[in-house]
């Protein structure tokens, strides 16, 4: 009885380490996969609409079903897109998912491609690695494509080939904004963040169309694009921030930016022409950190329950910036300096 009992855990033993050797061990996205001539062929990180967009090519002879295949960014299963069933590419095709982040028509992948660079990942239904592309910073309406359809080279490429061959054309970006439009008379005037507005404004004697124009937030994002607007020579206009209307009906005509503004924290705002030139910028950096965002030690406070002053310029779309008395939507001719040190980065 005693050399069956041992018998039988012997051989219990040995089931375990037999089995643990079969066992796969490799985390998931960290093989690669069977799939052949499937490839993340184009990427859009930077378009003028906010809307992502990313392109698959089949350089294999049959077609591919893509029934719960995955697609990451660079924070992994955090945030992914899982293709749902009866997905295919045919051979030769192309493949084109859209973003759902800033888009009204609800997209496909949900996360977003950062303009500053990301990382994509392409795996199969078992998250083996079919593909993998790391996104360089990207510049408005450029995109990361490779040389040839399922090629190893990449570069970037102004417009893109969205839905088709790289080696065509690439589409004009930006096509239905007016062409042959003086920009550099386009400033920032005045910034506050008490009343939460941004005033912009024309140093020109023409008007300025100035859709496609943007201001861009921190580095980080667009707040705003014009469409539609004119500035009138040596006039002014100003945006409001969204946060002034929260759960309000906004006024018809009211130009509104998508993100707050603070009187004291860290902060850089950019103007941008429609090509992503970058048209005037301002500065209020972390006193600890220096060029980092959204830190609570701006090294300008114009936090003022009572005057609610802004940062200004001194002379309309020249001078200096100082923080100062508001005008909103009027010269600051008019205004008076709060503090006599001017504001430098």
């Amino acid at each position: 009885m005693k050399n069956s009992r041992i018998f039988f855990f012997a051989a219990m033993a040995a089931a375990a380490i037999a089995m643990t050797g079969c066992k796969d061990d490799t985390e998931p996205g960290s093989k690669p996969s069977d799939v052949q001539g499937l490839f993340i062929n184009e990427v859009c990180s930077n378009p003028t609409d906010e809307i992502d967009w990313i392109e698959l090519y089949n350089a294999s002879g049959a077609d591919i079903d893509l029934s719960g295949y995955h697609l990451q960014d660079d924070k992994g299963s955090e945030e992914e897109y899982t293709f749902p069933a009866g997905s295919k590419i045919a051979s030769g095709e192309f493949y084109v998912l859209v973003g759902a982040k800033n888009n009204p028509d609800g997209g496909t992948f949900g996360f977003g491609i950062s303009s500053g660079g990301d990382q994509l990942t392409l795996l199969d239904e078992a998250y083996a690695v079919i593909d993998q592309v790391v996104v360089p910073e990207m510049d408005t309406d450029f995109t990361y494509a490779r040389t040839e359809d399922g090629g190893s080279a990449w570069e970037k490429v102004n417009g893109g080939t969205k839905g088709r061959s790289n080696s065509e054309s690439p589409d004009q970006p930006g096509s239905d904004i007016p062409s042959g439009i003086d920009y550099s008379g386009l400033r920032l005037n005045e910034l506050n963040g008490n009343d939460k507005f941004i005033e912009l404004y024309n140093t020109s004697d023409k008007a300025i169309d100035i859709t496609g124009c943007r201001i861009y937030k921190d580095a980080e994002k667009t707040v705003f694009t014009a469409d539609g607007v004119t500035i009138e020579a040596h006039g002014f206009i100003t945006l409001l921030s969204e946060d002034l209307y929260e759960g309000m009906e906004v006024p018809e005509g009211t130009l509104i930016f998508t993100s707050g503004l603070s009187a004291d924290k860290s902060v850089m705002i950019e103007l941008l022409a429609p090509d992503g030139e970058q048209l005037d910028v301002f500065k209020n950096l972390s006193e600890a950190l220096g060029e980092t965002w959204g830190e609570d030690d701006g090294k300008y406070n114009s936090k003022d329950k009572e005057v609610k002053p802004s940062f200004a310029r001194v002379a309309d779309g020249t001078g200096d910036w100082y923080i100062m008395t508001s005008t909103q939507g009027k010269s600051n001719s008019d205004a008076e300096k709060v503090e006599d040190e001017k504001i430098v980065w």
